[in-house]
C-alpha cells in the first residue's frame, strides 16, 4: 500500500466471472456481512463483469437472491438497499480482448478519483492467464491511481507446469505483494482435520524425547 490514505482511499472490488456460483454464494454475501459490520472502506464498489445479459438491477437482483438465500440470519433489507447501490455489472466475454478496454473505461467513469482496486478471478481456470495479460495490456495493474491487488481462485493449475506457467504469467504483469492465491477448501472440515492430525504428529514428536 502506498501513501497514508492507502486504507482510506474508494476501494473498487472487480469480479469476473461475476454471473457464476462462487459470486452469489460465497463473495456477495460474504462482502455484504463486511459492509453490514462497517468493515468495508467508505466508498467501496463492487463491479461484476461477465457474459450473462445483465444491467446493473438485473445483476443486484440476482446476486441479492444469493445472499437471502445463503446468509439469511444477517439479512437486512435496509442493509442491503445500502450495500446494492455499490453494485455494478459490465457485460462482455472475457474470451474477447477488446472488451477489456470497455471494462478500463468503465472502472474510470465509475471512480472518476484515484481508487484502489481488487480483481478476483472467480472464472474458469484455463482463461486466468488470458485474463491477466489483458489486465497488463490495458494498464490495469499499474499503480498510478491507487492500489492493485489480484485474487486468483483455486486450482492454481492442474499439475507442477501449468502452476509454473500460471505463476509466470502472473509475474509478468504483478508484483508478488500483489498477489493472493485463494484454495477455500483449506476451510473445509476434510482439510482442518488433515491439518490438526499434523499439528498433533508434530507436537508429539517434539515433546517425546522430554518424555522418555
Amino acid at each position: 500500500m502506498k501513501g497514508p490514505n492507502a486504507l482510506s482511499q474508494p476501494t473498487t472490488i472487480v469480479i469476473f466471472g461475476a454471473s457464476g456460483d462462487l459470486t452469489r454464494r460465497k463473495l456477495v454475501p460474504a462482502l455484504y456481512n463486511l459492509h453490514r459490520k462497517g468493515r468495508l472502506p467508505s466508498g467501496s464498489r463492487i463491479v461484476g463483469f461477465a457474459r450473462c445479459a445483465y444491467d446493473h438491477e438485473e445483476f443486484r437482483r440476482v446476486v441479492c437472491e444469493g445472499v437471502e438465500q445463503f446468509s439469511t440470519p444477517s439479512f437486512e433489507k435496509a442493509a442491503w438497499e445500502a450495500f446494492g447501490e455499490n453494485l455494478h455489472y459490465v457485460r462482455g466475454d472475457l474470451t474477447e480482448p477488446g472488451v477489456y478496454e470497455r471494462l478500463c473505461m468503465s472502472l474510470q467513469e465509475l471512480e472518476r478519483e484515484n481508487a484502489n482496486r481488487v480483481y478476483y478471478l472467480a472464472t474458469a481456470p484455463n482463461i486466468y492467464v488470458f485474463v491477466v495479460e489483458q489486465l497488463g495490456a490495458t494498464g490495469m495493474a499499474a499503480e498510478d491511481g491507487g492500489w492493485r491487488r489480484i485474487v486468483v481462485e483455486k486450482p492454481f493449475g492442474h499439475d507442477l507446469a501449468s502452476a509454473k506457467r500460471l505463476n509466470s504469467a502472473l509475474h509478468d504483469v504483478f508484483e508478488e505483494r500483489q498477489i493472493y492465491r485463494v484454495d477455500h477448501y483449506l476451510g473445509k472440515d476434510t482439510a482442518q482435520n488433515i491439518l490438526f492430525s499434523l499439528r498433533q504428529r508434530a507436537l508429539r514428536a517434539g515433546m517425546e524425547p522430554h518424555l522418555r
